[in-house]
């Protein structure tokens, strides 16, 4: 049963205590509800048949997911009352207020619960995901891409996880603008706990939302689910830092299915971090090169969107494009990089300068790179020496005892 079906049946408000009861129990996946919407025709129908008659529609051999036990054993009235006297809200796909990108992807959502708002339809949202022990380097373009979105109110969508995830949508927060995390939980439940000051903020600026019922435990089998749901309420995708076999590619994967651009970062060919994020792009992901270019991209694909919102009933609209002959696909093909104006230094203090990067370095690291080049070096001693002015200076920065990095506003 598709999303087009579902929205055929009309079913109305006072059906939302038995849509409630549909869904009170964790699934995975959508479970039976489709099946039992599809054979009694709305919620009330479904919540009057008999235990042998649902029973019998989806196929099982006993109970569905508890589904039964949960109507003997609480009252569902007094269930959804208290539901509604919580900060806790449930929105069902075939309402209007459910977010419109969600509506076509394969697999939906039926239900939604969230803390917060949900994600606007007439707003940009992209989805920025990586690795949770990330680098330096990773944390450096989390901060700042999530900056950017927040200031150009573009909403970011993760999973609040930790590193790539919790950076960027702390950042969009601190920025001023919108997030919203997808959790593999019940929305009523932070994880990891840890991230509790950004669980609260999200709250405050965005939102929380899960296909699970408040109470249900972050269980390893509930997250691949969720992670359809923070694609599909995405714009695009972009992946910062990823080892090869990394869960982040469970997401980039139904993106793709979803129709979404993908973007990757590209990062040292010898750091693992990078390796899944380098073969991406290998395999024809869009590289993200900086938060500029990112946006006008962005915005120029996008720009329907932001005057009309999302069409709602027309999928085809959500499919990705054969070609890659767009503005954007263009654009990174004739991409040679942007040629920075270097400081006005000293020959000896620019050299050191121009060897410098966003990747650590020390001054044997310099050294060694200075005399491949065939450049003149002042010794370990006296790069040490230039170092610690160019951090004084502005122009780098000591990232640990003995590592320098350039600083990225010099």
């Amino acid at each position: 049963m598709n999303i087009d079906e579902i929205m055929s049946l009309g079913i109305t408000d006072d059906e939302r205590v038995y849509a409630f009861w549909l869904h009170a129990v964790p699934w995975i996946g959508q479970g039976p509800v489709p099946a039992i919407l599809n054979a009694f025709g709305s919620p009330r129908e479904a919540f009057l048949a008999t235990d042998e008659q649902i029973i019998t529609v989806t196929g099982r051999k006993s109970d569905p997911g508890g589904l039964l036990a949960y109507r003997k054993e609480y009252d569902i009235f007094e269930k959804y009352d208290e539901f509604l006297r919580s900060d806790m809200k449930v929105v069902f796909a075939w309402e209007k207020e459910y977010p419109a990108r969600l509506r076509y992807i394969p697999d939906p959502p039926l239900a939604l619960f969230y803390l917060g708002r949900l994600p606007e339809n007439n707003k940009l949202s992209v989805a920025v995901i990586g690795a949770r022990q990330c680098s330096e380097y990773g944390e450096l373009l989390a901060d700042e891409l999530g900056s950017a979105l927040g200031e150009n109110d573009v909403n970011v969508i993760s999973g609040m996880a930790f590193g790539i995830d919790g950076i960027s949508q702390n950042a969009a927060v601190s920025a001023g603008g919108s997030s919203f995390a997808v959790l593999g939980c019940g929305a009523d439940i932070c994880y990891p706990d840890s991230n509790y000051g950004l669980y609260e903020k999200l709250k405050a600026s965005g939102g929380i939302l899960s296909a699970y019922p408040p109470k249900t435990p972050a269980l390893a089998r509930y997250f691949p689910p969720r992670n359809r749901i923070v694609s599909g309420l995405s714009d695009a995708v972009v992946v910062l830092e990823a080892r090869t076999r990394s869960g982040t590619f469970i997401t980039v994967d139904m993106a793709l299915e979803q129709g979404r651009d993908i973007y990757a970062a590209p990062g040292n060919l010898t750091y693992e971090l990078s390796s899944g994020t380098n073969g991406l792009i290998g395999h024809g992901a869009r590289i993200y090169l900086s938060p500029e270019i990112f946006m006008a991209d962005l915005f120029e694909e996008h720009a329907s969107i932001l005057n009309e919102g999302y069409a709602e009933t027309d999928a085809a609209k959500y499919l990705m494009k054969p070609a890659y002959d767009e503005p954007a696909d263009l654009r990174h093909r004739k991409f040679t990089g942007d040629v920075k104006q270097e400081p006005s230094l000293e020959k000896d203090k620019l050299e050191i300068y121009k060897m410098l990067s966003l990747y650590p370095l020390s001054a044997e690291d310099i050294d060694i790179k200075l005399l491949r080049k065939k450049i003149d070096s002042p010794g370990e001693t006296g790069i040490c020496l230039i170092l610690m002015e160019l951090c004084l200076e502005g122009y780098a920065v000591q990232v640990s005892p003995g590592q320098f990095c350039r600083k990225t506003d010099a």
